[in-house]
């Protein structure tokens, strides 16, 4: 069947990088039920496979075309009902603007109802702006995109080229999904070589390897920080170095944080007493081994003038 022409369509604009957000609608009861329900077939799309470009409406009346006509797309699927799928939205937040001078395209659709009701529409609206997830948002009704891509984990990230093709993609976000996912971005933006079976496995001896999902804590503390939540996200980095005192990166993270005005006889105390309070009384004497790590900060918006642009109301006073 032809793809309908719609003259109003246009590749994903505001600069080389966008990033927009699909609510593409189905049942939150699970992925096995949605496929039962829809008639899914068992065909998984795979690496090589070429998908057609789709024109998709924006909230704000926008046509935008999936994937984008150059550069590299990112079409993440997620859900509010996968606890994996914040982490992985931080993520690709976090990317979008690491390589915001790059031609990169990253999509989030959300799959969470097949008939989406004004109350699920506001229900998304406003975890949208309680998770501080900045992204335009486009519906697609009908689980076109979710059928099309035989979506078997939520979530999961497909990259595809200008023409549709199916150049990778990442099922589930396990802890190890940052640095696979980065690494990933820079080998197909052409930014790395991908590495050889050797040089992985050299890497892989020299690096550290946290014990006792100490790795989870620490990644979960860096996003808190993020948003700014910095009390939560110390009680997560203290969490990490009692899980695994050996594993430098939490420590080296709390300098950061506690030597942002410069290192002072007072910062340094302040420091070492927390570190004695939370029974690290032995990781005292190795501040200062390494480089403090300076974590980014998101700077928090007004919610009632994020809630007014996602939902395109006028300005108070306006008029309109």
């Amino acid at each position: 069947m032809a793809r309908e022409k719609n003259p109003r369509k246009h590749p994903l604009h505001g600069g080389p990088v966008r990033v927009l957000l699909l609510t593409l609608m189905i049942s939150g009861i699970g992925v096995k039920a949605a496929q039962a329900f829809h008639a899914v077939s068992d065909r998984e799309v795979m690496v090589g496979d070429t998908l057609p470009v789709r024109s998709l409406l924006t909230l704000d009346s926008q046509s935008m075309e999936v994937p984008a006509g150059t550069g590299l797309t990112v079409v993440l699927f997620w859900a509010m009902w996968s606890p994996r799928s914040m982490p992985a939205l931080d993520l690709w937040q976090e990317l979008g603007r690491d390589y915001s001078g790059h031609p990169l395209h990253i999509v989030a659709v959300n799959a969470e109802r097949e008939d989406l009701s004004p109350s699920d529409r506001e229900e998304i609206l406003r975890f949208v702006e309680d998770k501080e997830i900045d992204l335009p948002v486009v519906m697609d009704d009908g689980l076109l995109l979710y059928d099309e891509f035989g979506l078997k984990a939520i979530p999961t990230a497909f990259f595809l080229n200008g023409e549709g093709v199916i150049l990778y993609r990442y099922a589930s976000f396990p802890t190890s999904a940052p640095e696979d996912l980065r690494e990933e971005v820079e080998i197909h933006l052409g930014l790395r070589e991908r590495e050889t079976e050797e040089e992985r496995d050299k890497r892989g001896k020299l690096a550290y390897q946290p014990k006792n999902n100490a790795l989870l804590y620490y990644n979960m503390g860096v996003q808190l920080h993020k948003k700014g939540l910095r009390d939560k996200a110390l009680e997560r980095f203290f969490t990490a170095l009692q899980l695994d005192p050996e594993y430098t990166d939490p420590i080296r993270t709390l300098e950061g944080i506690y030597f942002a005005d410069g290192r002072t006889p007072g910062a340094e105390e302040e420091l070492g007493s927390l570190l004695t309070q939370n029974g690290l009384e032995m990781l005292v004497e190795r501040i200062g081994e390494g480089d403090p790590i300076v974590l980014e900060t998101r700077e928090r918006t007004d919610p009632g003038e994020r809630m007014r642009r996602l939902m395109g109301d006028p300005e108070p006073g306006s008029g309109e």
